[in-house]
């Protein structure tokens, strides 16, 4: 396509004629750009939500994303040129790990039948139990004294129940679970390791019938009954249980390697690592110069790990990873640091060992990567059956993503979102919000609203 068009056109030719704003863009990306007259005429026609601000930079940062992956897939359906490598480099992490630990970590593989046997009837795998229970809860910030009155009471509620007394009218009158307590304290049917650990470990432990002492987890008191039990028989599940054991064992091993490599390489994080860590999980966005990229977040005997190292993770984590280390306790974001400083010393010891990622494993986890963003483009709207066609030479519609907004901010669909592909799609174009446009996005929008057109 030789002549440039917008692609919000359609939604500014639904429109009319612009406004005396003219064309000064809110956001530009690529060979693009969003005018404050376009990004006004989409929220002002379609959205239900009052104009500010955040709307407003809220529709520059989807339309900035989807017009890069929009114009990457115009240039090439199969995304062949685009640069995933940000986007795969920890599952090539994992690669490396993998064969790390099956060269140099030794995992006993050996389990005796009647070992087998002996853990089975322990863990009671797949089991699942009908239970009841009345709990008393503590109150919030609960002193000692009001804590030693909740295990006196509960203590008491016990007794009547193994006396005879109706377990569900018990349930029902005095535990402090409204969801349990209206059907006589009922839980309902779960496997073994659902519930906390007090209450499955003793749960499992009960004949049917059976009702149990006092069992006191954070927050409050529990009288358990055991309503059913189902447990499977041993040539049912044995082999499984077998498999899981070693995977088990094979896990504790990796660990423990992973601790002595740790602890043999001095590994420490450096005073300031935390803040750094945290402020960079605050703006993921923000840019970082060389000299900052080059600093120190931990150190070992044959090397560091930086800012360098972190940044690209930070930049194409999911949110969870990034919630953790920007608003965690600082115990957490070191532990945090720590666990990501030391397997990434351990992929630089598998890479002086060549146990990276082979090319062709590189190849196959940048295909699947390649896949995944253009279902994602699928799921926007961005490919059709006809576009997502390797063999087609026709260009893709220029409007989708102006289509796509509109289908979002109309409340029609929901929003898609790129995660960490936003900054591989960034980082590899041009793009800018105007923060002095938003508000006079926010302003126009109002006077479109207002009938002023």
């Amino acid at each position: 396509m030789t002549n440039r068009v917008h692609v919000l056109g359609i939604i500014a030719a639904t429109a009319g004629a612009v406004s005396a704003c003219g064309p000064a863009p809110l956001a530009e990306a690529g060979r693009d750009s969003l005018t404050v007259d376009e990004a006004a005429t989409l929220i002002a026609d379609h959205s239900s939500l009052p104009a500010d601000t955040q709307v407003v930079r809220a529709v520059a940062e989807l339309w900035v994303d989807y017009t890069l992956l929009h114009e990457a897939l115009a240039a090439d359906t199969s995304l062949a040129s685009l640069d995933v490598s940000l986007a795969i480099r920890q599952a090539l992490d994992q690669i490396a790990l993998k064969r790390l630990a099956t060269e140099a970590v030794a995992v006993d593989s050996v389990i005796s039948d009647e070992e087998l046997r002996e853990r089975f009837a322990a863990d009671m795998p797949g089991a699942r139990a009908t239970a009841s229970q009345i709990l008393v809860a503590f109150p919030p910030g609960a002193t000692g004294t009001q804590r030693d009155s909740v295990r006196r009471h509960a203590a008491t509620l016990r007794d009547r129940a193994a006396a005879g007394e109706d377990f569900a009218s018990l349930a029902g009158r005095y535990s402090s679970d409204p969801g349990s307590g209206r059907f006589g304290g009922s839980m309902g049917t779960f496997e073994r390791g659902l519930m906390l650990p007090a209450i499955d470990q003793t749960v499992f432990s009960l004949q049917v019938g059976e009702i149990s002492q006092p069992v006191e987890t954070e927050i409050g008191v529990h009288v358990l009954k055991v309503d059913a039990l189902q447990i499977p028989e041993f040539d049912e599940a044995g082999s499984t249980h077998r498999a899981r054991l070693l995977e088990e064992r094979r896990v504790e091993a990796e660990e423990a390697f992973r601790e002595q490599v740790t602890a043999e390489q001095g590994l420490t994080l450096t005073p300031d690592a935390v803040d750094v860590a945290r402020a960079l999980a605050r703006a993921p966005g923000a840019t970082v110069g060389s000299e900052a990229l080059r600093r120190r977040l931990a150190t070992h005997h044959d090397g560091s790990y930086t800012v360098g190292d972190l940044r690209p993770l930070i930049q194409s984590s999911a949110p969870a990873l990034l919630e953790a280390l920007a608003n965690g306790s600082d115990e957490r974001v070191g532990e945090l640091l720590m666990d990501l400083a030391s397997q990434r010393m351990l992929v630089r010891h598998a890479s002086d060992r060549g146990l990276s990622a082979t090319p062709a494993q590189a190849d196959s986890v940048a295909a699947e990567a390649r896949a995944i963003i253009r279902d994602l483009a699928r799921q926007i709207g961005l490919l059709t059956d006809r576009t997502d066609s390797l063999d087609s030479i026709d260009p893709i519609p220029v409007d989708r993503v102006g289509e796509a907004l509109r289908r979002i901010v109309a409340g029609e669909q929901e929003i898609i979102p790129l995660a960490g592909i936003t900054f591989l799609l960034r980082n590899q174009a041009r793009w800018a919000i105007r923060e002095d446009a938003l508000e006079a996005t926010v302003i126009r929008t109002r006077q479109l609203e207002g009938g002023g057109r």
